[in-house]
């Protein structure tokens, strides 16, 4: 696939419905030259609209949630797991709680709002509604008590819309499953629920709060929480088992400290335009924003209307094109859930209720969800010509056209580039040599070598991973590492943008050599068509080595790590792969196998390898055939990452499961094992994966605990007999 060179970054800070309805846009209409980063601390994003729904269990989890991995893989966005604890808009730089800072030339910030918990005791003795990821996590925990018997009676503190959407779902699940009755309490400052809804809404929602027994109690304005008791500035106290926080929205603490203009509770205030007032480049929207001109309250159906504007705004700033206005309807649809499937609403100054409503506000929940949960297949652009608008000034005048790039030592990256990557990462500065000696006092050096392209879009990450990757072929001899060198490519783009890749590529690299107390010497750079690091590792000989001719009969074998990378990889390109799983298996790939190497070592084990690009077959075929043995392997003991198995079975293979297939030799295999999913999973390529080894029977420590949480035990080494495979495979 042919792709722009890339010269601008456009960062999306918060998961809410603005940003992911405006993210699915630029997948359907994308801008060449511009990158797009997406920064979420959750990978799965709840729609607001089905929160009552899922509380009463009327719908699943994933039913209710945006799955932003996937979104971002469909979209070729780069998805950071992370929370933002700052932004500078001045020198345009994120800072993030377990991520290296991210940059950024234009940046938009959609992380919802939570809950004002300043009144005292409130953060440390209730549970907000939001952010709705924590607090669904504790309703579940409310459910399997109050099924016990253990809740008794709770408390929701709030007036509004949302308070009551609450306490009538909790009531209705409640009372389905707890043996006891439950005590339900509203309590809120006015002198009425709903104070601004239409009369009939109002009504139907107090029949609601009679049916369910919920006492509301007006005039409550709580000033302080202690251990299961909230306490009124009137003297009032109530106890409750559970206390659920759903008060006036407050935003972000930490936007608080920014030189963003904003108010006391923590919302950016912005322009029509949804730009901050102070900086252009910087956006906000949904309830973390305030609109100056004209407030409004916060509601989903504000942040739903503004994500189209959002989505021409952002293009038109980056391509210095007049900007739209975003005006916020005056009266709107609204549908509130009334615990079992029933709603009322209102809308032009007409109320309503009835289970037909809830029909109707279920259609028009599923379909906005219906639009996250079934991605259409997108076209590869006819285009991928870069506005000249997008290229800075001192740039305009270099070749930008990828396939013109120099080769050779031409296509080397720039010295001041690669000077103020290692300036960033090293503290002795930049001094370059043309070799380097590796001298260890008269002891011998092993040396490997690997070479991976990028399986993941953040290069930090990436960095990470091909150091794992090819430091486990040095573990899989039981080496200490001592050194290595680099050699990466990057793909053509701006200067800037290839600034901010190198600085994060050789950050990733550089803290995980240092965790693995391994040297960076050097190493060699150039321009590539995609990204891609090698590494030549260095390593030093300890007590015993391992090696692949080890295998003894009788020896069990135990794999580290997790099958199946290679088959997310493949779905994740495919947009079959669930967000959860393609995190598993970035977790897995960013695991060292040092660990697993240093229990080994204790355990007599002379057996070893890494499984990676072969598959676990290949490489214990390697094995066998180095060892004279033969092996088996318990298809059914294959540790898996999940969602693998269901994968394999709708036959999504990575592009070199064929050629590892072939090392099987000829069918026939018996039908029940050809026909097992979990038969193809072991021709599955892994990047970074585990060691498989050989432990000798009367090591195996089948009692420890500690070990079986490294290690899984999949198989057994057999005699060598000429007349069977060197592998066979049990059911």
């Amino acid at each position: 696939m042919k792709s722009a060179p890339v010269f601008k970054d456009l960062v999306f800070i918060g998961g809410g419905h603005s940003h992911a309805l405006a993210l699915r846009q630029w997948a359907m209409k994308p801008l060449p030259g511009v990158r797009i980063s997406l920064i979420s601390p959750e990978i799965m994003t709840p729609y607001s609209g089905m929160l009552p729904g899922l509380l009463a269990g009327h719908y699943q989890f994933e039913q209710t949630h945006i799955d932003l991995q996937k979104l971002a893989l469909w979209a070729d966005v780069r998805y950071i797991q992370d929370r933002a604890i700052a932004i500078d808009p001045v020198d345009k730089l994120i800072t993030l709680k377990n991520h290296p800072a991210v940059a950024f030339d234009v940046c938009s910030i959609d992380i919802g709002s939570t809950p004002n918990q300043t009144i005292p005791g409130a953060a440390e003795f209730t549970t907000p509604v939001k952010p709705i990821s924590l607090f669904y996590h504790r309703w579940q925990r409310i459910q399997q008590r109050a099924a016990q018997g253990q809740v008794r009676s709770i408390a929701v503190v709030g007036g509004g819309a949302g308070s009551v959407e609450v306490i009538l779902a909790m009531a209705y699940k409640l009372n389905t499953i707890s043996p006891e009755p439950v005590a339900f309490h509203l309590l809120t400052a006015g002198d009425k629920v709903l104070a601004n809804y239409h009369p009939i809404v109002r009504r139907r929602v107090y029949r609601q709060f009679k049916k369910y027994a919920i006492q509301v109690h007006t005039g409550f304005r709580v000033s302080q929480v202690s251990a299961n008791t909230l306490h009124g500035d009137q003297q009032q106290t109530l106890n409750a088992d559970e206390i659920i926080w759903c008060t006036q929205a407050a935003g972000a603490d930490w936007i608080k400290s920014t030189p963003l203009d904003g108010d006391a509770a923590g919302f950016i205030a912005i322009r029509p335009t949804l730009q901050s007032l102070s900086f252009d480049h910087v956006f906000a929207a949904g309830d973390i924003a305030t609109l100056v001109d004209n407030p409004h309250p916060k509601a989903g159906v504000y942040a739903v209307r503004q994500a189209p504007i959002l989505f021409h705004n952002l293009r038109a700033c980056l391509l210095k094109q007049d900007l739209k206005h975003y005006h916020p309807q005056s009266d709107f649809l609204s549908l509130l859930a009334l615990g079992e499937k029933t709603a009322a609403g209102s809308k032009f100054g007409i109320g309503f209720y009835g289970d037909w409503v809830w029909r109707w506000k279920d259609r028009i929940d599923r379909k906005f969800m219906a639009q996250f949960h079934q991605l259409p297949e997108l076209q590869m652009p006819a285009d991928t010509s870069v506005p000249e608008t997008l290229i800075e000034a001192e740039e305009k005048d270099a070749q930008h056209q990828p396939e013109k790039r120099c080769n050779g030592c031409g296509g080397k990256i720039g010295a001041p580039l690669l000077q103020n990557a290692i300036n960033a990462i090293s503290q002795q500065g930049y001094a370059p040599k043309d070799a380097v000696p590796v001298n260890e006092a008269g002891q011998i050096l092993y040396q490997s070598v690997d070479l991976i392209k990028s399986p993941v879009s953040d290069p930090w990450l990436f960095g990470k991973i091909a150091v794992n990757h090819a430091l486990s072929d040095l573990y899989a001899m039981n080496l200490k590492p001592n050194s290595a060198q680099v050699m990466l490519t990057l793909p053509y783009a701006g200067e800037k943008i290839q600034q901010r890749e190198l600085n994060a590529l050789l950050q990733g690299i550089s803290e995980q050599l240092e965790q693995q107390q391994c040297r960076l010497l050097g190493g060699h750079s150039a321009e590539a068509a995609e990204m891609a690091v090698g590494l030549a590792v260095n390593g030093i000989a300890q007590a015993t080595l391992f090696n692949k001719e080890g295998l003894q009969a009788g020896d069990k074998l135990v794999l580290s790590k997790p099958l199946g990378i290679g088959i997310i990889l493949a779905a994740a390109m495919q947009n079959q792969c669930d967000g959860d799983s393609y995190r598993q298996a970035i977790d897995i790939m960013l695991q060292s196998n040092l660990k697993a190497a240093k229990m080994l070592s204790g355990l007599g084990v002379k057996a070893c390898t890494d499984v990676t690009g072969f598959g676990l077959y290949g490489h214990l075929l390697e094995m066998c055939q180095a060892s004279n043995c033969r092996a088996r392997i318990f298809l059914e003991q294959l540790p898996l990452i999940d969602k693998v198995k269901q994968l394999a079975d709708q036959n999504i293979h990575s592009s070199l499961y064929r050629q590892n297939l072939k090392m099987a030799g000829n069918p026939p295999w018996p039908a029940d094992i050809m026909e097992n999913p979990l038969f193809a999973i072991l021709f599955d390529p892994q990047t970074s994966g585990g060691l498989l080894a050989a432990i000798p029977k009367d090591r195996y420590p089948s009692e420890n605990d500690v070990f079986h949480q490294q290690f899984f035990s999949i198989g057994e080494v057999l005699p060598t007999d000429p007349k069977t495979r060197p592998i066979l495979i049990t059911v």
